[in-house]
Protein backbone atom coordinates (compact mmCIF):
# COMPACT_ATOMS: atom_id res chain seq x y z
CA UNK A 1 0.00 0.00 0.00
CA UNK A 2 2.55 2.73 -1.08
CA UNK A 3 -0.28 4.88 -2.88
CA UNK A 4 -3.74 5.42 -3.22
CA UNK A 5 -6.03 6.68 -6.15
CA UNK A 6 -8.76 8.69 -5.82
CA UNK A 7 -11.47 8.31 -8.42
CA UNK A 8 -13.27 11.00 -9.68
CA UNK A 9 -11.55 13.10 -6.36
CA UNK A 10 -14.15 10.33 -4.49
CA UNK A 11 -17.76 12.52 -4.63
CA UNK A 12 -15.26 15.74 -4.40
CA UNK A 13 -13.95 14.89 -1.01
CA UNK A 14 -11.77 17.55 -1.11
CA UNK A 15 -14.39 19.98 -1.19
CA UNK A 16 -15.86 18.04 1.43
CA UNK A 17 -16.71 19.73 4.64
CA UNK A 18 -18.07 16.82 6.62
CA UNK A 19 -16.44 13.47 8.02
CA UNK A 20 -16.30 10.18 6.25
CA UNK A 21 -16.05 7.04 5.88
CA UNK A 22 -13.80 5.81 2.81
CA UNK A 23 -14.85 3.14 0.26
CA UNK A 24 -12.79 1.18 -2.23
CA UNK A 25 -10.67 -1.88 -3.57
CA UNK A 26 -7.80 -3.19 -1.88
CA UNK A 27 -6.48 -5.44 -4.25
CA UNK A 28 -2.88 -6.82 -5.92
CA UNK A 29 -2.94 -3.34 -7.96
CA UNK A 30 -3.22 -0.96 -5.09
CA UNK A 31 -5.57 0.63 -2.76
CA UNK A 32 -7.87 2.88 -5.29
CA UNK A 33 -10.60 5.33 -3.47
CA UNK A 34 -14.13 5.25 -5.35
CA UNK A 35 -16.18 7.05 -2.78
CA UNK A 36 -17.16 8.12 0.57
CA UNK A 37 -19.93 7.39 3.35
CA UNK A 38 -21.10 9.49 5.94
CA UNK A 39 -21.66 7.41 8.96
CA UNK A 40 -20.06 7.12 12.44
CA UNK A 41 -16.99 4.64 12.64
CA UNK A 42 -18.98 2.28 14.77
CA UNK A 43 -19.91 -1.50 13.59
CA UNK A 44 -23.33 -1.09 13.16
CA UNK A 45 -23.45 1.72 10.60
CA UNK A 46 -20.29 0.48 9.31
CA UNK A 47 -22.60 -2.15 8.70
CA UNK A 48 -25.10 -0.82 6.83
CA UNK A 49 -22.93 1.15 4.21
CA UNK A 50 -20.82 -2.39 3.64
CA UNK A 51 -23.97 -4.39 2.92
CA UNK A 52 -24.53 -2.51 0.01
CA UNK A 53 -21.64 -2.59 -1.82
CA UNK A 54 -20.52 -4.28 -4.68
CA UNK A 55 -17.41 -6.44 -4.36
CA UNK A 56 -14.95 -6.33 -3.38
CA UNK A 57 -15.71 -2.95 -2.04
CA UNK A 58 -14.76 -2.02 1.12
CA UNK A 59 -14.53 0.15 4.04
CA UNK A 60 -10.79 2.05 3.22
CA UNK A 61 -10.66 4.00 6.09
CA UNK A 62 -11.53 7.89 7.31
CA UNK A 63 -11.62 11.53 6.10
CA UNK A 64 -11.41 14.67 8.15
CA UNK A 65 -10.41 17.97 7.79
CA UNK A 66 -7.37 17.30 10.22
CA UNK A 67 -4.83 14.12 9.98
CA UNK A 68 -5.08 13.60 13.87
CA UNK A 69 -9.08 13.62 13.02
CA UNK A 70 -8.98 11.42 10.53
CA UNK A 71 -6.15 9.02 12.01
CA UNK A 72 -8.62 8.58 15.19
CA UNK A 73 -11.57 7.66 12.69
CA UNK A 74 -9.42 5.33 10.86
CA UNK A 75 -8.45 3.76 13.70
CA UNK A 76 -12.03 3.54 15.06
CA UNK A 77 -13.13 1.87 11.36
CA UNK A 78 -9.82 -0.49 12.51
CA UNK A 79 -10.88 -1.46 15.55
CA UNK A 80 -14.20 -2.20 14.40
CA UNK A 81 -13.03 -5.21 11.90
CA UNK A 82 -13.60 -3.70 8.97
CA UNK A 83 -10.15 -3.09 7.31
CA UNK A 84 -8.46 -6.25 7.55
CA UNK A 85 -5.37 -5.08 5.74
CA UNK A 86 -4.91 -2.00 7.73
CA UNK A 87 -6.44 1.48 6.30
CA UNK A 88 -6.30 4.62 5.45
CA UNK A 89 -6.45 8.03 6.83
CA UNK A 90 -6.96 11.36 4.07
CA UNK A 91 -7.06 14.98 5.53
CA UNK A 92 -7.00 18.26 3.76
CA UNK A 93 -3.64 19.84 3.74
CA UNK A 94 -3.42 23.17 2.27
CA UNK A 95 -5.37 22.54 -0.75
CA UNK A 96 -4.32 19.15 -1.12
CA UNK A 97 -5.47 15.58 -0.25
CA UNK A 98 -3.21 13.57 2.28
CA UNK A 99 -3.01 10.33 2.83
CA UNK A 100 -1.50 8.24 5.66
CA UNK A 101 -1.76 4.07 6.56
CA UNK A 102 -2.72 2.95 9.98
CA UNK A 103 -1.47 -0.44 10.09
CA UNK A 104 -3.11 -3.32 11.91
CA UNK A 105 -1.46 -2.56 15.10
CA UNK A 106 -2.68 1.04 15.48
CA UNK A 107 0.73 2.32 14.38
CA UNK A 108 0.68 4.73 11.65
CA UNK A 109 2.97 4.24 8.39
CA UNK A 110 4.59 6.30 6.01
CA UNK A 111 2.38 8.99 3.87
CA UNK A 112 0.93 7.50 0.94
CA UNK A 113 1.30 8.98 -2.73
CA UNK A 114 -2.25 9.94 -4.68
CA UNK A 115 -2.76 9.47 -7.91
CA UNK A 116 -5.89 10.97 -9.32
CA UNK A 117 -8.30 9.21 -11.83
CA UNK A 118 -10.52 12.02 -13.52
CA UNK A 119 -13.96 9.81 -13.59
CA UNK A 120 -15.65 6.14 -12.49
CA UNK A 121 -15.92 5.80 -16.47
CA UNK A 122 -12.14 6.28 -16.99
CA UNK A 123 -11.27 3.99 -13.63
CA UNK A 124 -14.20 1.37 -15.36
CA UNK A 125 -12.50 0.73 -18.05
CA UNK A 126 -9.68 -1.20 -16.49
CA UNK A 127 -11.96 -3.18 -15.32
CA UNK A 128 -15.11 -5.43 -16.06
CA UNK A 129 -18.12 -6.57 -13.83
CA UNK A 130 -19.23 -10.05 -13.24
CA UNK A 131 -23.18 -10.93 -12.56
CA UNK A 132 -24.21 -13.36 -10.70
CA UNK A 133 -27.98 -14.07 -10.56
CA UNK A 134 -29.24 -16.47 -7.41
CA UNK A 135 -32.67 -17.24 -6.37
CA UNK A 136 -33.12 -18.91 -3.55
CA UNK A 137 -36.18 -20.93 -2.26
CA UNK A 138 -36.43 -20.54 1.48
CA UNK A 139 -38.97 -23.02 3.27
CA UNK A 140 -39.59 -22.37 6.60
CA UNK A 141 -42.30 -24.43 8.67
CA UNK A 142 -44.87 -22.46 10.70
CA UNK A 143 -45.85 -24.52 13.58
CA UNK A 144 -44.71 -22.34 16.29
CA UNK A 145 -42.03 -24.87 17.48
CA UNK A 146 -38.80 -23.17 16.12
CA UNK A 147 -38.18 -19.79 16.09
CA UNK A 148 -38.08 -17.81 12.79
CA UNK A 149 -34.43 -16.65 13.62
CA UNK A 150 -33.37 -19.92 14.54
CA UNK A 151 -34.69 -21.39 11.40
CA UNK A 152 -33.42 -19.02 9.06
CA UNK A 153 -30.00 -19.25 10.50
CA UNK A 154 -30.37 -23.31 9.85
CA UNK A 155 -31.88 -22.35 5.77
CA UNK A 156 -28.78 -19.95 5.46
CA UNK A 157 -26.11 -22.62 7.41
CA UNK A 158 -26.86 -24.64 4.62
CA UNK A 159 -26.38 -22.44 1.62
CA UNK A 160 -23.39 -21.19 2.95
CA UNK A 161 -22.28 -24.78 3.05
CA UNK A 162 -22.94 -25.22 -0.45
CA UNK A 163 -21.32 -21.93 -1.57
CA UNK A 164 -18.36 -20.67 1.12
CA UNK A 165 -16.25 -23.99 -0.58
CA UNK A 166 -12.72 -23.83 -2.54
CA UNK A 167 -13.99 -25.92 -5.36
CA UNK A 168 -16.96 -23.35 -5.61
CA UNK A 169 -17.24 -23.27 -10.10
CA UNK A 170 -19.13 -20.71 -12.19
CA UNK A 171 -19.93 -20.90 -15.61
CA UNK A 172 -20.06 -18.11 -17.73
CA UNK A 173 -22.60 -17.02 -20.55
CA UNK A 174 -21.88 -17.22 -24.24
CA UNK A 175 -20.38 -14.36 -25.68
CA UNK A 176 -22.34 -12.48 -29.00
CA UNK A 177 -22.46 -14.51 -32.13
CA UNK A 178 -19.03 -15.14 -33.26
CA UNK A 179 -17.25 -14.58 -29.70
CA UNK A 180 -16.29 -17.16 -27.46
CA UNK A 181 -18.56 -19.99 -25.88
CA UNK A 182 -19.15 -20.59 -22.20
CA UNK A 183 -16.11 -20.27 -20.02
CA UNK A 184 -15.58 -22.73 -16.84
CA UNK A 185 -14.29 -20.40 -13.66
CA UNK A 186 -12.58 -22.14 -10.68
CA UNK A 187 -10.42 -20.90 -8.22
CA UNK A 188 -7.25 -23.06 -10.43
CA UNK A 189 -8.92 -21.35 -13.68
CA UNK A 190 -5.71 -20.28 -15.75
CA UNK A 191 -5.86 -17.10 -18.04
CA UNK A 192 -7.01 -13.73 -17.25
CA UNK A 193 -10.57 -11.83 -16.84
CA UNK A 194 -9.89 -9.71 -20.26
CA UNK A 195 -10.07 -13.13 -22.03
CA UNK A 196 -13.74 -13.54 -21.08
CA UNK A 197 -17.14 -13.54 -23.38
CA UNK A 198 -19.48 -10.65 -21.96
CA UNK A 199 -22.03 -7.97 -23.52
CA UNK A 200 -20.89 -5.19 -23.77
CA UNK A 201 -23.25 -2.63 -21.62
CA UNK A 202 -24.04 1.14 -22.80
CA UNK A 203 -23.44 4.03 -20.23
CA UNK A 204 -27.25 4.61 -19.52
CA UNK A 205 -27.42 0.70 -18.30
CA UNK A 206 -24.70 -0.05 -16.02
CA UNK A 207 -22.38 2.67 -15.98
CA UNK A 208 -19.10 3.64 -18.05
CA UNK A 209 -19.58 1.43 -20.96
CA UNK A 210 -17.81 -1.70 -19.20
CA UNK A 211 -18.58 -5.25 -20.15
CA UNK A 212 -21.04 -7.40 -18.07
CA UNK A 213 -19.84 -11.33 -17.86
CA UNK A 214 -22.90 -13.28 -16.85
CA UNK A 215 -21.87 -16.22 -13.91
CA UNK A 216 -23.61 -18.95 -12.69
CA UNK A 217 -22.49 -21.14 -10.17
CA UNK A 218 -22.40 -24.79 -10.55
CA UNK A 219 -24.11 -26.44 -7.18
CA UNK A 220 -24.93 -30.59 -6.89
CA UNK A 221 -28.03 -30.16 -7.72
CA UNK A 222 -28.83 -33.70 -6.09
CA UNK A 223 -29.50 -31.77 -3.12
CA UNK A 224 -31.67 -29.56 -4.21
CA UNK A 225 -35.45 -29.25 -5.74
CA UNK A 226 -35.75 -30.04 -9.73
CA UNK A 227 -36.21 -26.39 -10.48
CA UNK A 228 -39.63 -24.99 -12.89
CA UNK A 229 -37.52 -22.19 -13.96
CA UNK A 230 -33.34 -21.56 -14.33
CA UNK A 231 -31.55 -22.30 -10.93
CA UNK A 232 -33.08 -22.27 -7.55
CA UNK A 233 -32.40 -24.38 -3.86
CA UNK A 234 -35.05 -25.21 -1.42
CA UNK A 235 -33.92 -26.13 2.15
CA UNK A 236 -36.24 -27.96 4.35
CA UNK A 237 -37.59 -26.29 7.83
CA UNK A 238 -35.28 -26.76 10.45
CA UNK A 239 -38.23 -28.90 12.02
CA UNK A 240 -38.66 -30.96 8.96
CA UNK A 241 -35.12 -31.44 8.94
CA UNK A 242 -34.30 -32.66 12.43
CA UNK A 243 -37.63 -35.17 12.13
CA UNK A 244 -39.96 -32.69 13.97
CA UNK A 245 -43.79 -33.66 13.09
CA UNK A 246 -45.03 -31.35 10.50
CA UNK A 247 -49.10 -32.53 11.32
CA UNK A 248 -51.35 -29.89 10.21
CA UNK A 249 -48.81 -27.21 10.25
CA UNK A 250 -47.84 -25.18 7.10
CA UNK A 251 -45.05 -24.28 5.06
CA UNK A 252 -43.94 -21.03 3.75
CA UNK A 253 -42.29 -21.15 0.50
CA UNK A 254 -40.67 -17.79 -0.81
CA UNK A 255 -37.80 -16.62 -3.14
CA UNK A 256 -34.86 -14.85 -2.53
CA UNK A 257 -33.24 -13.02 -5.43
CA UNK A 258 -29.68 -12.08 -4.98
CA UNK A 259 -27.94 -11.02 -7.40
CA UNK A 260 -24.62 -9.69 -7.08
CA UNK A 261 -21.99 -7.43 -8.84
CA UNK A 262 -18.28 -7.58 -8.82
CA UNK A 263 -15.45 -5.45 -10.26
CA UNK A 264 -12.31 -7.18 -11.60
CA UNK A 265 -9.52 -6.01 -13.49
CA UNK A 266 -9.39 -6.64 -16.46
CA UNK A 267 -5.62 -8.06 -15.95
CA UNK A 268 -6.68 -9.93 -12.97
CA UNK A 269 -6.61 -13.80 -13.14
CA UNK A 270 -9.53 -16.02 -13.75
CA UNK A 271 -8.82 -17.39 -9.96
CA UNK A 272 -8.58 -14.50 -8.38
CA UNK A 273 -12.10 -13.21 -9.80
CA UNK A 274 -14.06 -16.33 -9.25
CA UNK A 275 -12.85 -15.65 -5.07
CA UNK A 276 -14.04 -12.04 -5.32
CA UNK A 277 -17.58 -12.77 -6.76
CA UNK A 278 -17.63 -16.03 -4.15
CA UNK A 279 -16.82 -13.13 -1.76
CA UNK A 280 -19.32 -10.83 -2.97
CA UNK A 281 -22.23 -13.86 -3.18
CA UNK A 282 -21.27 -14.73 0.76
CA UNK A 283 -21.38 -11.11 1.79
CA UNK A 284 -25.10 -10.52 -0.19
CA UNK A 285 -26.35 -13.36 1.68
CA UNK A 286 -25.21 -12.15 5.19
CA UNK A 287 -27.24 -9.03 4.37
CA UNK A 288 -29.77 -10.74 3.26
CA UNK A 289 -30.26 -12.88 6.26
CA UNK A 290 -29.88 -9.01 8.34
CA UNK A 291 -32.83 -8.02 6.27
CA UNK A 292 -35.08 -10.88 6.87
CA UNK A 293 -34.31 -11.26 10.53
CA UNK A 294 -35.15 -7.16 11.40
CA UNK A 295 -38.26 -8.01 9.23
CA UNK A 296 -38.74 -11.25 12.05
CA UNK A 297 -40.76 -13.51 9.62
CA UNK A 298 -43.61 -11.07 8.10
CA UNK A 299 -41.73 -11.63 5.06
CA UNK A 300 -39.26 -13.58 3.30
CA UNK A 301 -39.68 -12.44 -0.22
CA UNK A 302 -36.46 -9.86 -1.17
CA UNK A 303 -35.05 -8.89 -3.88
CA UNK A 304 -31.58 -7.39 -5.24
CA UNK A 305 -31.60 -4.21 -7.03
CA UNK A 306 -28.77 -2.44 -8.45
CA UNK A 307 -28.39 1.44 -8.41
CA UNK A 308 -25.85 3.77 -10.11
CA UNK A 309 -27.03 7.24 -8.61
CA UNK A 310 -25.48 10.40 -10.60
CA UNK A 311 -22.20 11.55 -8.94
CA UNK A 312 -21.48 8.52 -6.95
CA UNK A 313 -18.24 6.63 -8.39
CA UNK A 314 -19.55 3.11 -7.44
CA UNK A 315 -22.39 0.97 -7.77
CA UNK A 316 -25.10 0.20 -4.90
CA UNK A 317 -26.83 -2.80 -4.72
CA UNK A 318 -29.58 -2.43 -2.20
CA UNK A 319 -31.85 -5.30 -1.03
CA UNK A 320 -35.59 -4.52 -0.50
CA UNK A 321 -38.32 -6.67 0.79
CA UNK A 322 -41.88 -7.18 -0.85
CA UNK A 323 -44.27 -5.97 1.83
CA UNK A 324 -46.94 -5.22 -0.48
CA UNK A 325 -47.94 -6.64 -3.96
CA UNK A 326 -48.60 -2.78 -5.42
CA UNK A 327 -44.75 -1.86 -6.27
CA UNK A 328 -46.12 1.56 -5.91
CA UNK A 329 -47.08 1.04 -2.65
CA UNK A 330 -44.53 -0.77 -1.54
CA UNK A 331 -42.34 2.09 -2.44
CA UNK A 332 -44.45 4.06 -0.16
CA UNK A 333 -43.77 1.85 2.65
CA UNK A 334 -39.78 1.80 1.94
CA UNK A 335 -39.25 5.28 2.10
CA UNK A 336 -37.57 5.18 5.79
CA UNK A 337 -34.85 2.89 4.40
CA UNK A 338 -34.20 5.00 1.44
CA UNK A 339 -33.94 8.38 3.59
CA UNK A 340 -31.62 6.09 5.44
CA UNK A 341 -29.60 5.10 2.68
CA UNK A 342 -29.26 8.12 1.24
CA UNK A 343 -28.15 10.04 4.02
CA UNK A 344 -25.13 7.12 4.75
CA UNK A 345 -24.18 7.86 0.37
CA UNK A 346 -24.60 11.46 0.92
CA UNK A 347 -27.06 11.49 -1.44
CA UNK A 348 -29.86 14.08 -1.92
CA UNK A 349 -32.77 14.22 0.48
CA UNK A 350 -35.24 15.51 -1.83
CA UNK A 351 -34.70 13.22 -5.19
CA UNK A 352 -35.73 10.02 -5.81
CA UNK A 353 -32.57 7.76 -6.79
CA UNK A 354 -32.96 4.94 -4.91
CA UNK A 355 -36.75 3.29 -5.75
CA UNK A 356 -37.09 -0.08 -7.40
CA UNK A 357 -37.61 1.83 -10.82
CA UNK A 358 -34.32 3.44 -10.67
CA UNK A 359 -32.44 0.19 -10.67
CA UNK A 360 -30.16 -0.04 -13.38
CA UNK A 361 -30.95 -2.99 -15.84
CA UNK A 362 -27.47 -4.79 -16.48
CA UNK A 363 -28.68 -6.81 -18.89
CA UNK A 364 -30.55 -4.86 -21.33
CA UNK A 365 -29.42 -1.71 -23.67
CA UNK A 366 -30.96 1.80 -22.75
CA UNK A 367 -34.25 2.26 -20.80
CA UNK A 368 -37.38 1.74 -21.06
CA UNK A 369 -39.74 4.56 -21.35
CA UNK A 370 -42.84 3.09 -20.75
CA UNK A 371 -45.90 4.50 -21.26
CA UNK A 372 -48.19 1.50 -22.97
CA UNK A 373 -48.39 3.26 -26.55
CA UNK A 374 -48.32 0.95 -29.43
CA UNK A 375 -44.86 2.58 -30.72
CA UNK A 376 -42.23 4.20 -28.32
CA UNK A 377 -43.15 7.82 -28.11
CA UNK A 378 -39.92 10.25 -28.72
CA UNK A 379 -37.93 11.71 -25.67
CA UNK A 380 -36.35 15.07 -25.45
CA UNK A 381 -37.35 16.41 -29.24
CA UNK A 382 -35.89 19.61 -28.02
CA UNK A 383 -32.43 18.96 -28.22
CA UNK A 384 -30.36 19.81 -30.69
CA UNK A 385 -32.34 23.34 -31.27
CA UNK A 386 -30.79 26.02 -31.54
CA UNK A 387 -31.61 29.10 -29.01
CA UNK A 388 -33.08 32.36 -30.37
CA UNK A 389 -30.94 35.01 -30.78
CA UNK A 390 -32.15 37.21 -28.65
CA UNK A 391 -29.13 36.98 -25.86
CA UNK A 392 -29.72 35.88 -22.68
CA UNK A 393 -29.61 32.79 -20.68
CA UNK A 394 -31.74 29.77 -21.37
CA UNK A 395 -33.41 27.81 -18.33
CA UNK A 396 -34.77 23.90 -19.78
CA UNK A 397 -37.01 21.57 -18.17
CA UNK A 398 -34.48 19.56 -16.24
CA UNK A 399 -34.50 15.64 -17.46
CA UNK A 400 -36.12 13.53 -19.67
CA UNK A 401 -39.72 13.38 -21.06
CA UNK A 402 -42.00 11.59 -23.45
CA UNK A 403 -43.44 13.79 -26.39
CA UNK A 404 -47.22 12.79 -26.12
CA UNK A 405 -49.20 14.09 -28.88
CA UNK A 406 -52.37 13.98 -30.93
CA UNK A 407 -53.83 10.50 -32.74
CA UNK A 408 -50.60 8.59 -30.15
CA UNK A 409 -51.98 4.85 -29.11
CA UNK A 410 -53.97 4.42 -32.18
CA UNK A 411 -56.19 6.60 -30.65
CA UNK A 412 -58.13 9.45 -32.52
CA UNK A 413 -58.37 12.24 -29.93
CA UNK A 414 -57.49 15.22 -32.70
CA UNK A 415 -59.14 18.64 -32.13
CA UNK A 416 -59.66 17.84 -28.82
CA UNK A 417 -57.51 15.90 -26.66
CA UNK A 418 -54.47 19.03 -26.26
CA UNK A 419 -54.74 19.33 -22.84
CA UNK A 420 -54.83 15.45 -22.63
CA UNK A 421 -51.27 14.79 -24.04
CA UNK A 422 -49.95 17.66 -21.64
CA UNK A 423 -50.97 15.86 -19.07
CA UNK A 424 -49.92 12.35 -20.74
CA UNK A 425 -45.84 14.39 -21.59
CA UNK A 426 -45.93 15.69 -17.36
CA UNK A 427 -46.91 12.65 -16.06
CA UNK A 428 -43.82 10.99 -18.34
CA UNK A 429 -41.74 13.24 -17.03
CA UNK A 430 -42.47 12.54 -13.13
CA UNK A 431 -42.20 8.43 -14.49
CA UNK A 432 -38.76 9.13 -15.75
CA UNK A 433 -37.25 10.87 -13.31
CA UNK A 434 -38.76 7.63 -11.01
CA UNK A 435 -41.10 9.60 -8.41
CA UNK A 436 -43.99 6.67 -9.55
CA UNK A 437 -44.11 3.69 -11.77
CA UNK A 438 -47.85 4.36 -12.49
CA UNK A 439 -48.37 4.10 -16.09
CA UNK A 440 -48.94 6.80 -17.73
CA UNK A 441 -53.18 8.05 -18.34
CA UNK A 442 -54.97 7.48 -20.80
CA UNK A 443 -58.38 9.75 -21.85
CA UNK A 444 -60.61 7.22 -20.46
CA UNK A 445 -58.57 7.25 -17.25
CA UNK A 446 -58.36 10.75 -16.71
CA UNK A 447 -62.46 10.85 -17.20
CA UNK A 448 -62.64 8.42 -14.69
CA UNK A 449 -60.56 10.28 -12.35
CA UNK A 450 -62.12 13.83 -12.82
CA UNK A 451 -65.89 11.76 -12.36
CA UNK A 452 -64.56 10.08 -8.96
CA UNK A 453 -63.30 13.34 -7.52
CA UNK A 454 -66.97 14.87 -8.18
CA UNK A 455 -65.55 17.56 -11.19
CA UNK A 456 -67.22 16.06 -14.01
CA UNK A 457 -70.79 13.70 -14.29
CA UNK A 458 -70.72 10.11 -15.47
CA UNK A 459 -71.39 11.40 -18.52
CA UNK A 460 -67.59 13.07 -19.32
CA UNK A 461 -66.40 9.45 -19.29
CA UNK A 462 -66.30 8.34 -23.43
CA UNK A 463 -66.61 12.09 -24.31
CA UNK A 464 -64.69 14.13 -26.30
CA UNK A 465 -64.45 17.26 -24.19
CA UNK A 466 -61.81 19.58 -23.32
CA UNK A 467 -60.28 20.09 -20.25
CA UNK A 468 -57.87 22.96 -18.71
CA UNK A 469 -54.98 23.68 -16.27
CA UNK A 470 -57.11 23.64 -13.00
CA UNK A 471 -58.36 19.56 -14.02
CA UNK A 472 -54.90 18.77 -14.62
CA UNK A 473 -53.95 19.80 -11.46
CA UNK A 474 -57.03 17.98 -9.70
CA UNK A 475 -55.28 14.79 -11.67
CA UNK A 476 -51.68 15.17 -10.63
CA UNK A 477 -52.40 15.78 -6.83
CA UNK A 478 -54.88 12.46 -6.66
CA UNK A 479 -53.27 9.95 -9.36
CA UNK A 480 -49.76 11.12 -8.44
CA UNK A 481 -49.93 12.72 -5.27
CA UNK A 482 -47.98 15.90 -7.33
CA UNK A 483 -49.35 19.53 -6.47
CA UNK A 484 -48.97 22.52 -8.75
CA UNK A 485 -49.00 26.00 -8.72
CA UNK A 486 -51.45 28.26 -11.13
CA UNK A 487 -49.77 31.09 -12.59
CA UNK A 488 -52.51 33.13 -13.57
CA UNK A 489 -51.93 35.49 -16.59
CA UNK A 490 -55.22 37.76 -17.56
CA UNK A 491 -54.37 38.55 -21.41
CA UNK A 492 -51.73 36.89 -23.43
CA UNK A 493 -50.03 40.52 -24.19
CA UNK A 494 -48.92 40.15 -20.67
CA UNK A 495 -47.06 36.85 -20.94
CA UNK A 496 -43.49 37.98 -21.44
CA UNK A 497 -43.59 40.11 -18.32
CA UNK A 498 -44.08 36.64 -16.62
CA UNK A 499 -40.81 35.45 -18.08
CA UNK A 500 -38.33 35.74 -15.24
CA UNK A 501 -40.96 33.94 -13.03
CA UNK A 502 -41.44 31.22 -15.51
CA UNK A 503 -38.05 30.59 -15.64
CA UNK A 504 -37.21 30.46 -11.73
CA UNK A 505 -39.73 27.55 -11.95
CA UNK A 506 -37.48 25.42 -14.66
CA UNK A 507 -34.03 26.60 -12.69
CA UNK A 508 -35.74 25.02 -9.35
CA UNK A 509 -38.24 22.89 -10.06
CA UNK A 510 -37.38 22.00 -14.25
CA UNK A 511 -41.13 20.17 -14.67
CA UNK A 512 -42.62 20.92 -17.93
CA UNK A 513 -45.33 23.60 -18.06
CA UNK A 514 -48.89 23.04 -19.48
CA UNK A 515 -50.71 26.48 -20.66
CA UNK A 516 -54.26 26.00 -20.76
CA UNK A 517 -56.68 28.77 -21.19
CA UNK A 518 -57.04 30.80 -24.75
CA UNK A 519 -57.33 28.79 -27.34
CA UNK A 520 -55.59 25.78 -27.33
CA UNK A 521 -53.20 23.79 -24.80
CA UNK A 522 -49.41 23.90 -24.96
CA UNK A 523 -46.50 22.57 -23.65
CA UNK A 524 -43.80 24.66 -22.20
CA UNK A 525 -40.01 23.16 -21.83
CA UNK A 526 -37.93 26.25 -21.28
CA UNK A 527 -37.95 30.07 -21.06
CA UNK A 528 -35.00 32.23 -23.29
CA UNK A 529 -34.77 35.89 -20.97
CA UNK A 530 -32.86 38.93 -21.76
CA UNK A 531 -32.32 40.63 -18.15
CA UNK A 532 -30.61 43.65 -20.39
CA UNK A 533 -33.30 44.52 -22.84
CA UNK A 534 -36.54 42.37 -21.05
CA UNK A 535 -36.73 40.24 -24.44
CA UNK A 536 -38.33 36.49 -23.98
CA UNK A 537 -38.70 33.43 -25.63
CA UNK A 538 -40.41 30.53 -24.61
CA UNK A 539 -39.92 26.49 -25.73
CA UNK A 540 -42.97 25.20 -26.89
CA UNK A 541 -43.99 21.63 -27.41
CA UNK A 542 -47.04 21.38 -29.57
CA UNK A 543 -49.41 17.72 -28.85
CA UNK A 544 -51.52 19.11 -31.62
CA UNK A 545 -49.27 16.89 -34.16
CA UNK A 546 -50.69 14.38 -35.94
CA UNK A 547 -47.82 12.18 -37.76
CA UNK A 548 -45.61 9.70 -36.62
CA UNK A 549 -42.87 9.60 -34.31
CA UNK A 550 -40.40 11.04 -36.83
CA UNK A 551 -38.15 13.90 -34.98
CA UNK A 552 -37.26 15.92 -38.46
CA UNK A 553 -40.68 16.35 -39.23
CA UNK A 554 -41.21 17.58 -35.40
CA UNK A 555 -38.49 19.87 -35.42
CA UNK A 556 -38.43 21.27 -38.94
CA UNK A 557 -42.35 21.57 -38.62
CA UNK A 558 -41.98 23.74 -35.52
CA UNK A 559 -43.87 21.22 -33.45
CA UNK A 560 -41.08 22.02 -30.77
CA UNK A 561 -38.87 25.07 -30.74
CA UNK A 562 -38.53 28.57 -29.36
CA UNK A 563 -41.55 31.00 -30.20
CA UNK A 564 -41.66 34.81 -29.44
CA UNK A 565 -44.25 37.24 -28.63
CA UNK A 566 -46.63 37.52 -32.27
CA UNK A 567 -45.29 34.08 -33.39
CA UNK A 568 -47.83 31.70 -35.24
CA UNK A 569 -48.38 28.06 -33.43
CA UNK A 570 -47.51 25.35 -35.97
CA UNK A 571 -50.93 24.46 -36.42
CA UNK A 572 -51.68 28.08 -37.17
CA UNK A 573 -53.08 30.97 -36.11
CA UNK A 574 -51.09 33.11 -33.04
CA UNK A 575 -49.25 31.09 -30.04
CA UNK A 576 -50.26 33.45 -27.90
CA UNK A 577 -53.83 35.42 -28.44
CA UNK A 578 -53.71 38.92 -27.17
CA UNK A 579 -56.83 39.25 -25.09
CA UNK A 580 -57.44 35.89 -24.37
CA UNK A 581 -56.66 34.99 -20.26
CA UNK A 582 -54.27 31.72 -19.77
CA UNK A 583 -53.42 29.39 -16.84
CA UNK A 584 -49.58 27.90 -16.77
CA UNK A 585 -49.98 24.70 -14.60
CA UNK A 586 -46.89 24.07 -12.54
CA UNK A 587 -46.23 21.10 -10.98
CA UNK A 588 -44.52 20.76 -8.11
CA UNK A 589 -41.21 18.03 -7.08
CA UNK A 590 -42.62 15.76 -4.60
CA UNK A 591 -40.12 16.34 -1.31
CA UNK A 592 -39.44 12.85 -1.24
CA UNK A 593 -36.98 10.18 -1.90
Amino acid sequence: MDHVSVVGYANNLALSQKDAILIGIADEGGVTLLGCAYCAPIAAELQEVTDVLPAPLVLLGAFAQSKEEALKSASQVLKAGFCSQGCIAINISGEKLQASRVKLDGTVGHDLNIERIPSFDEWLKRHRILRCELPIVLELLEDGTVPFTVALQSAFDRVLGQLDVPELAFLTDPGPAGKLGPVLLRADADGLVESLPGSSGSGSSNGGGADVVRCSPLIDTTQLASPPNGLMFTYRSLAAATGGSGGAATCRTETLRLDVLSYVRRNCSLGAAVAALSRGIIRQLHAAQRVLEKLNGQVLLVRAHHFLPPGLSHHLTVLYPTLLDDPERNDDRLVAARQRLHALMGLPLNRPLLRSANAVDMAVQGEDGGGGGAVARLQDVHVGLAAPGIGGTSVLVQGSYEYCHYMQDRFNDAGWGCAYRSLQTICSWFRLQKYTSKPIPSHRTIQQVLVRLGDKPPTFVGSCNWIGAIELSYILDDYLGVTSKILTVNRGADIPSHARELAAHFATVGSPVMIGGGVLAYTLLGVRFNEQTGEAAFLILDPHFTGGEDLRKIQQGAWVGWKRPGDNAAAGGPLFVEDAFYNFLLPQRPNTV
